[in-house]
């Protein structure tokens, strides 16, 4: 995989790609899923194509994101694999025919074999060819999963490029995708803002000085400009719980506090000899 360390240097690979297929890894966030799906329909937007793909489920706490619907488990291909149960020695004959604007796949069992079940025939995409592969926080390839097992020859020879957040000195990857919009004057509306802002927000804390720098505000201004909305009541209740538990445990700490803490004190002294 190549790294990329600018937003130029993405630039240049965008440019010079028709086809982009963005890969996510084991490891499922709210922000490299966000990120990679609000990308995804930007580049759609832009008059490239772009997919999402993703060897692990989409879990409900991203059901809310816009696009999410489209992230695929395998890889699009040209070739059309047709996949049966095969008992070795059972096909005595493959060809095939045209008619009336129809290609039709005849395979002939031998006899003594039962034909082939057509409940049980499987199809799939095979052959999957992009311009560039765009692989979102992973270490490496073997992290994306079953995608690589079964499509290792197209990645290995392929372009691939892996965005890591540390390289743009970026707080997550819903910032890095906002400025790289901005910066690069993609397509953005008011779903794919409203889908940055929530990767934002869940990855910050609620934009907490601790958790960001001035880019991340910078990027949220971008969306919240583009008609992004925050995601109120929308953010997994962990990061809230947290934020909760901390104000409750700092207002624990005060009441604890003897009402006469801030008082003057007077020393009174034994005298008794």
């Amino acid at each position: 995989m190549e790294k990329v360390t600018s937003l130029t240097q993405l630039q240049q690979f965008l440019n010079t790609s028709k086809t982009i297929f963005i890969l996510l890894p084991q490891h499922l966030i709210l922000d490299n899923v966000a990120a990679a799906v609000s990308l995804s329909l930007s580049l759609e937007k832009a008059g490239k194509k772009a997919s999402v793909f993703c060897s692990y489920p989409m879990t409900v706490e991203f059901s809310f994101l816009v696009g999410i619907d489209k992230v695929k488990n395998q890889l699009e291909g040209k070739n059309l694999v047709i996949s049966f149960d095969y008992i070795e020695d059972s096909v005595d004959k493959v060809s095939y025919n045209i008619e009336n604007n129809k290609f039709n796949l005849v395979i002939q069992s031998k006899e003594g074999y039962p034909p082939l079940s057509s409940q049980k025939v499987q199809y799939s995409y095979a052959g999957a060819n992009a311009d560039l592969f765009l692989v979102i926080g992973a270490d490496s390839l073997k992290d994306v999963g079953e995608i690589y097992f079964s499509n290792q020859k197209a990645l290995d020879e392929g372009k691939v490029v892996n965005l890591e957040v540390a390289d743009f000195q970026a707080s997550c990857y819903c910032e890095l995708v906002a400025n790289l919009i901005a910066q690069l004057g993609l397509p953005v509306d008011e779903d794919i803002a409203t889908n940055l802002l929530a990767g934002l927000e869940k990855e910050t804390v609620g934009f907490s000085p601790e958790k960001c720098g001035p880019a991340a505000f910078e990027a949220a201004a971008f969306c919240l400009k583009a008609g992004g909305h925050r995601p109120v009541g929308r953010i997994p209740q962990n990061s809230v719980k947290k934020v909760v538990d901390e104000k409750k445990s700092q207002e624990v700490k005060k009441e604890e506090l003897p009402p006469d803490w801030l008082a003057p004190k007077i020393y009174k002294g034994n005298t008794l000899v």
